[in-house]
């Protein structure tokens, strides 16, 4: 069994983490910023307005980043290519155009600590810009991909769209089961993380055996970051990686902790669960609670576990990689994902 590793400490950890990888990238980050920029720029002033908003709201730009990391790790000094750059920001407009259509989906109204452009602008606009940008990014897909480039992001454009639609069909199921839901996080995170770090690699000219490894690595990672957040979400005290405490239960959203919780309650506790996810904002003392089943039933604990497992797996897929700067910092990466907390 995974070893847990205590949530509550070690707090700036991960920033410091995505810092320093960030900063052996500088130069591919500064490109791919560049030509976001770039792609933003349209003739209707307003699709301008919104991504730039969205996009440059302060993000870790964690994805793009991996695309880049895994283009390096590979040290190909025969390559001079730059079409990692353009499949880096082709990865960044699929997750702002997802952002744009989940905060509509959602009813969301925060995010970073600004309003959501769906706040700011209305659902519609929202949901076309959220379009404009998926546009964009299979130009960019066109321009600087091949065709197995192209095929992965295509396919997890679709995968991503299954995983929102599942979750939808699941809204305040209790019963989900736990393969649903991971089926469900696949599809929201884990696939863009593991599309991020396979086109990398392919750009950087990947061997099918080093390939699959990215592969493994962007999935796994894309797990762990996703159960992890679920857990924040019930025992943290402040705001962390941009969304409040307490925001999937207040959306009434199933997650781990929840799907656990309620499989292990009682009678009564089921009938509790039941009335606070259909009714989350009903009362405020509901969290306080929800909390303490959480506690009692050890589900935090448990999502952690998880979690953990996950992690152990991507940072055993970078073992085939000969040792250099970005694999260390890398698995520094999955390690202190899974330590976050607000």
């Amino acid at each position: 069994m995974a070893k847990i590793i205590p949530i509550h400490k070690n707090k700036e950890n991960f920033n410091e983490a995505v810092k320093s990888l960030s900063n052996l990238c500088k130069e591919d980050l500064q490109s791919i910023n560049t030509l976001i920029l770039e792609k933003l720029d349209s003739s209707v002033p307003l699709i301008h307005e919104i991504g730039k908003y969205l996009i440059l709201s302060g993000g870790k730009r964690l994805r793009p980043l991996l695309t880049t990391s895994c283009y390096n790790i590979l040290n190909n000094q025969s390559l001079k290519s730059i079409n990692h750059i353009g499949l880096a920001a082709a990865v960044e407009f699929i997750h702002a155009a997802t952002l744009l259509h989940d905060d509509v989906v959602d009813l969301s109204k925060d995010r970073r600590g600004n309003l959501t452009a769906n706040e700011v602008w209305g659902n519609k606009t929202s949901v076309l810009v959220g379009d404009f940008l998926f546009s964009r990014s299979f130009q960019l897909m066109t321009k600087y991909g091949n065709m197995e480039t192209l095929k992965i992001l295509s396919d997890t454009s679709v995968v991503i769209s299954e995983g929102e639609v599942l979750e939808i069909s699941n809204d305040k199921n209790l019963e989900m089961s736990q393969d649903t839901y991971f089926q469900v996080i696949n599809g929201k995170t884990a696939s863009l993380f593991s599309a991020a770090c396979q086109v990398g690699g392919i750009s950087g000219g990947a061997k099918d055996n080093e390939h699959q490894a990215l592969k493994s690595f962007g999935t796994n990672f894309g797990m762990a970051f996703q159960l992890i957040d679920d857990a924040i979400d019930y025992s943290s005290s402040s705001k962390t990686m941009g969304k409040n405490i307490g925001d999937d239960f207040k959306e009434g959203k199933i997650t781990l902790p929840i799907i656990l919780a309620y499989g292990r309650s009682n009678n009564e506790e089921k009938k509790f669960l039941q009335n606070v996810i259909s009714n989350p904002k009903e009362d405020q003392n509901n969290f306080k609670l929800t909390k303490e089943l959480l506690i009692k039933y050890k589900c935090i604990e448990d999502t952690l576990i998880r979690a953990n497992h996950f992690a152990d797996i991507a940072i055993d897929s970078l073992t085939i990689f000969n040792d250099n700067e970005y694999k260390e910092a890398m698995i520094k990466l999955i390690e202190t994902s899974v330590k976050r907390l607000a």
